[in-house]
């Protein structure tokens, strides 16, 4: 009798062990085809804070920082709590524009400023316009568009910018890309629409060396895109778009010649795409990488 039980303990722990507490084993990465789908594998993501850990991989546009990408919990500042200001205008290199509540704009005429913790709402067309220097960098940020005078929040025309931990609204277009600018972390949304607007959550129209990474953007308008790189007005080479979670757009990715020829050296990589688009996830001209995308009601894989 005795041997009987210790074999049926044995049985018990290794059950136990094989199956993690009850549950049903993890699906290996390979293996052989079976009639099961697979199961659904999530975006690589970073952690932006303020959300929340992640619980979640798939419906992410319904809570996204549910699933680590960057939403109103984990972006932007607490207007409540700065500063009241107008507009401002930066001619001093290495300045430092922190803890302001504007209602206006930020025109940055220098070099290494940096934009932090602040809030801007404006009816200008440009409520952070940068537009003589090198090296801007606005981070932890709310900008709001209002009257629909905004053509787009940050217009980063001088040089390299880096934006990250953005809360962006009320704008035509979230902002504009020019050569090796990055935006990070950032949560676009709500787009100012009307029967002229052609919307679009970043553009660019003619640059290089972008990067486009972890954000989360949204446009569920019939115009244009989550992200447009398309050659208005000049080449466009190295772009990567990545680990974000996109939704919205008459296609939601647009790489496409404006007739300067084909963009090239673009990458769209590992993102989460919702099915907010009208006719699709990819407009291309000429060759763009795509690989680990996947459906964010489903997590599995999606093509171009």
């Amino acid at each position: 009798m005795l041997g009987v039980l210790l074999v049926l303990v044995g049985i018990g722990i290794a059950a136990s062990q094989l199956y993690g507490g009850g549950g049903p084993p993890a699906a290996g990465p390979s293996g052989p085809a079976s009639s099961s789908p697979p199961a659904p594998q999530a975006s690589p993501s970073l952690s932006v804070g303020g959300g929340g850990g992640v619980t979640r991989h798939t419906d992410c546009v319904a809570s996204p920082h549910s699933c680590g990408f960057p939403d109103a919990t984990n972006t932007g500042a607490d207007c409540s709590q700065l500063a009241p200001s107008g507009d401002i205008i930066v001619s001093t290199d290495g300045a430092v524009v922190e803890g302001k509540n504007i209602r206006g704009s930020i025109t940055v005429e220098a070099s290494n400023v940096t934009i932090k913790n602040d809030c801007v709402t404006s009816e200008a067309i440009y409520p952070v316009h940068f537009t003589s220097g090198s090296n801007l960098r606005v981070e932890d940020t709310t900008i709001t568009g209002t009257g629909g005078g905004c053509s787009r929040a940050v217009e980063p025309a001088a040089g390299p910018t880096t934006m990250t931990r953005l809360n962006i609204s009320g704008c035509e277009d979230g902002i504009e890309m020019y050569d090796n600018d990055t935006i990070t972390n950032s949560y676009i949304h709500d787009l100012a629409f009307t029967d002229g607007s052609h919307n679009d959550g970043i553009q660019q129209n003619g640059g290089s060396n972008d990067i486009v990474r972890h954000n989360t953007i949204f446009n569920p308008h019939n115009q244009t895109s989550c992200v447009n790189f398309t050659t208005d007005f000049g080449g466009i080479s190295h772009i990567t778009i990545t680990d974000n979670l996109l939704n919205g757009g008459n296609y939601t990715v647009y790489s496409r010649s404006g007739g300067n020829g084909d963009p090239t050296g673009v990458r769209v990589i590992d993102n989460h795409f919702g099915h907010a688009d009208v006719f699709g996830l990819l407009s291309a001209d000429g060759s763009v990488t795509w690989s680990g995308n996947v459906s964010d009601s489903t997590g599995q894989a999606v093509g171009d």
